[in-house]
């Protein structure tokens, strides 16, 4: 189920991103969509891993409309109750990234190990404002830790990038152990994209 999950995960984004904006510039209907989707999610409280939370996606299409029928949210009519369901699958799925973060972590590294693959992303949160990313060298337990966040003031973006010691057999952060790499910030999406390529390359190689 690992392509269905990130086929799914991807489109809980996807309508994140699009209703997110689009309820920013009415107060009273951002207040109504964070409820909504807050009571939605405590609806898929009993998927408690990605792969059931997949599963719910596909046998609870209905779980936004039963919702909304008990609330009765007076800006009803304004809602894409498709979109603010999946942004609501989203919320959950980031709640079980952050619950099971270890857990998530040693099987996505256990799986890289079986697959023999250079690099594995141990952690991803994704949300209209912002990104976090943890990418770890199998091997060596260098990790780029990267992200990106968007200030609701600022129409302008800031990224960040700094390369960190993780523990290579079990992908814990070494809190003790100074960067290996300070945190860098850039201003330009591509410029941070051509550091992060550059810092795989210089911290992927031998010990």
């Amino acid at each position: 189920m690992v392509l269905d999950r990130e086929e799914a995960v991807a489109a809980w984004r996807r309508a994140e991103a699009r209703v997110y904006p689009s309820v920013m510039v009415n107060a009273a209907l951002y207040e109504q969509y964070l409820t909504t989707v807050r009571a939605i999610a405590e609806e898929l409280r009993d998927a408690r891993t990605e792969d059931e939370l997949v599963v719910a996606w596909d046998e609870r299409r209905d779980v936004a409309l039963e919702v909304v029928s008990r609330s009765a949210p007076s800006m009803r009519s304004f809602m894409d109750l498709t979109a603010v369901r999946d942004a609501a699958f989203a919320h959950r799925h980031r709640e079980i990234t952050r619950e099971r973060g270890k857990e998530i972590a040693r099987e996505r590294l256990e799986q890289a190990r079986r697959d023999q693959a250079e690099w594995v992303v141990l952690f991803e949160d994704v949300t209209p404002l912002g990104s976090q990313r943890l990418e770890m060298h199998v091997k060596t337990g260098r990790a780029l830790h990267t992200s990106s966040k968007t200030e609701l003031d600022s129409p302008i973006p800031k990224f960040e990038l700094e390369v960190v010691q993780l523990d290579p057999a079990t992908g814990a952060w070494l809190v003790d152990q100074a960067p290996l790499m300070p945190a860098q910030t850039y201003h330009s999406h591509e410029e941070w994209e051509a550091r992060v390529a550059h810092a795989r390359s210089t911290f992927g190689g031998a010990p």
